[in-house]
């Protein structure tokens, strides 16, 4: 259990101490409880932190049911077993994708002034989130990060269902986790404080103004 997610990050440092002011490293956190990580890993750690924006495509029937995920630069990861076992049509992802990129891309130019990310290439990138459930913002991310040449990625997040363990560890170079419970139901059951976090306090983090953030 975590008091909150700095708490989640200054302990997920201690198994990442081999990445502490390492040259051609860099932090990323997933939009938004992921930068909440990045900020504190930055700081335990001696490297530069960024964000990342991903949004997920939710079923037409349950937007909380991850079809898949867009990335800032138009890619996307689609499970394949959600979109044929719920009969989910190309046409639905398509537009849904198209106005989530609209948003995302609006998203990062208030909190970064860009959704561009050149500052990638040929970085070791240390890539987390307040946690992973199915994986599918995760595994667009590792996608994404591909696709900007990253030299190495890391996954590293406090807590993770088991089968997206096993599934990340063949998408990334390696994946840190401090707990991979079995009883995994939701990421907020693993934290004692789990408000969410807002773009304006994001935004705040990012242009460091803001330290209050948990």
């Amino acid at each position: 259990m975590f008091i909150s997610r700095t708490d989640a990050a200054q302990k997920l440092a201690d198994i990442l101490s081999e990445y502490k002011s390492r040259d051609q490293t860099i932090v990323v956190g997933i939009l938004r409880g992921g930068a909440v990580l990045a900020h504190t890993l930055s700081r335990c750690l001696d490297v530069p932190w960024d964000v990342l924006g991903i949004k997920k495509i939710g079923a037409p029937f349950d937007p909380e049911l991850a079809v898949g995920a867009v990335a800032p630069d138009g890619s996307i990861y689609v499970d394949r077993w959600t979109k044929e076992h719920y009969g989910v049509s190309d046409d639905y992802i398509e537009s849904t994708k198209r106005r989530k990129l609209v948003e995302l891309r609006d998203q990062l130019n208030y909190i970064r002034r860009s959704s561009s990310y050149e500052n990638l290439n040929s970085m070791i990138v240390i890539v987390t989130d307040d946690g992973v459930a199915t994986g599918a913002t995760m595994k667009a991310a590792i996608s994404f990060l591909k696709n900007n040449n990253a030299q190495k990625i890391v996954v590293a997040v406090p807590v993770i269902s088991p089968e997206t363990f096993e599934e990340l560890r063949d998408l990334a170079d390696e994946v840190r986790a401090l707990l991979i419970p079995r009883n995994f139901m939701a990421v907020g059951q693993f934290y004692l404080n789990f408000q969410q976090v807002t773009d304006d306090e994001v935004a705040k983090l990012y242009r460091g103004k803001g330290e209050n953030v948990s």
